[in-house]
């Protein structure tokens, strides 16, 4: 069996140039929530200098002489980006592994883990038309490596990242080339997958610096320090598969909902505001997940920066029976919040809250569900909600939304350089123009 890594590069700044074919070729950066910090670059951003996690204060005056595009994050668009490429992989095989929002195994049981040189040869141009067909479908470039196992797939995609600065198609097959240990060698043990920055300064201390190094090391020395998790990464890289697909995701036990406030806030109003749209949103992913909460907790907090009074207060709940209707998780979010918040400190100072969330715990599947002899059921409550999230799914997020949970939201984050909700939204359809 053979194993794929596709890997979507630079993917925030791919999907805003899907978009904006215009930002081809030049540097872009991605902000974080508020617009704090630089979470993602292009390869010509990255090019310039700009460090990933930078604050954006400090290098915006540089990033404008440069003339560095800057976007705020568009998680919506970045989401339904992510699963169109998730969707257009399932057409080559159903075994996909999403790993996380830009990355994805792919297995294919059929495949020799240790072709002849036709098969590879044939592997290679296999591998370039899943690169192709996903540029084709989606707009976003990938890097793609096949390999016996997946640690090996992963350190092809850094040697991909090496084939793009050589102006090469990032996709081939890893398995049975001959050239196997100039990769190795050529990849620093810090880019091997399970290895990071904690490990790295003690292998290489102990004269392990490269990929290569690290596979040729002792079974013993291995097992002794880096335990059976790092002998089965050494296996790995030998090409004997420890790592086996995980074809089920693994079930979520907690959900958070929060968000920092684009400016601090003081009006308990607007915080319940914020507190019951996170609670709304928290509801729409249980459903959409078919879980159930069996505990809610409410926190606001003044994060402890600027002046103050400072204060991170909690409370939480039980959900009493557990539940994912958006109703019910609002009233016992009201009483969560009425016990934790707090307007003033002792000296009579206000605090000035910037961030606010909920977390639903103790989750468990929705169906079967336990009744309540003392709580009684709501009739139609179900539908109502299935009608709902069916609206939003459609016409785009807040099309119909609980009272509660406001219309103005003042508190919400700064974005002011969103790109439009292309994909997600009727508001954020293209327009065409015939000057």
């Amino acid at each position: 069996m053979l194993f794929a890594l596709v890997d979507c590069a630079n993917f925030y700044a791919s999907c805003e140039r899907v978009f904006d074919p215009s930002l081809a070729r030049k540097p872009v950066v991605i902000l974080s929530n508020n617009d704090g910090c630089i979470i993602a670059r292009s390869d010509e951003a990255k090019a310039l200098g700009v460090p990933m996690g930078a604050p954006y204060f400090q290098w915006k005056t540089r990033l404008e002489r440069w003339g560095v595009v800057v976007y705020s994050s568009n998680y919506a668009l970045y989401a339904d980006m992510s699963r169109r490429v998730m969707e257009t992989l399932e057409t080559f095989t159903p075994d996909v592994e999403p790993y996380s929002i830009d990355e994805a195994f792919l297995a294919f049981p059929g495949f020799p883990a240790h072709p002849d040189d036709a098969l590879r040869l044939r592997l290679d141009a296999f591998a370039e038309e899943i690169y192709r067909r996903v540029l084709r479908w989606t707009g976003v470039p990938t890097r793609v490596a096949l390999a016996p196992t997946k640690t090996l797939a992963k350190v092809g995609c850094e040697h991909a990242k090496r084939l793009v600065r050589a102006g090469r198609t990032p996709a081939f097959c890893l398995a049975g080339r001959p050239d196997l240990d100039r990769i190795l060698a050529a990849t620093p043990v810090g880019d091997v997958w399970g290895v990071g920055w904690r490990l790295r300064p003690f292998l290489e201390r102990n004269g392990v610096r490269t990929s290569l190094d690290l596979r040729d090391s002792d079974d013993a020395w291995v097992r002794r320090h880096l335990r059976v998790t790092g002998l089965r990464m050494v296996h790995e890289l030998r090409g004997t598969s420890c790592l086996p697909m995980e074809r089920l995701p693994q079930p979520r036990h907690t959900l958070v909902r929060s968000r920092s406030f684009g400016q601090a806030v003081t009006d308990p109003d607007w915080l319940r505001e914020a507190v019951a749209s996170h609670v709304e949103r928290a509801g729409e992913k249980l459903r959409a997940e078919r879980l159930a909460a069996g505990a809610l907790t409410v926190f606001v907090t003044t994060k402890g920066h600027g002046p103050g009074p400072h204060l991170h207060a909690a409370h939480g709940v039980p959900l009493i029976p557990a539940t994912n209707r958006t109703p019910s998780l609002l009233r016992a979010a009201r009483d969560a919040f009425e016990r934790c918040y707090r307007a003033a400190s002792a000296d009579g100072r206000p605090y000035r809250y910037k961030k606010a969330g909920v977390i639903c715990a103790e989750l468990a599947p929705a169906r079967p569900a336990q009744g309540h002899l003392f709580v009684p059921d709501e009739p139609g409550m179900d539908a109502l909600l299935e009608a709902v999230d069916r609206l939003n799914a459609r016409m785009g997020t807040r099309a119909v939304f609980f009272a509660r949970a406001g219309t103005t939201q003042p508190w919400q984050m700064q974005c002011d350089r969103r790109s439009a909700p292309f994909t997600t939204s009727w508001r954020g359809l293209p327009t065409a123009r015939a000057d």
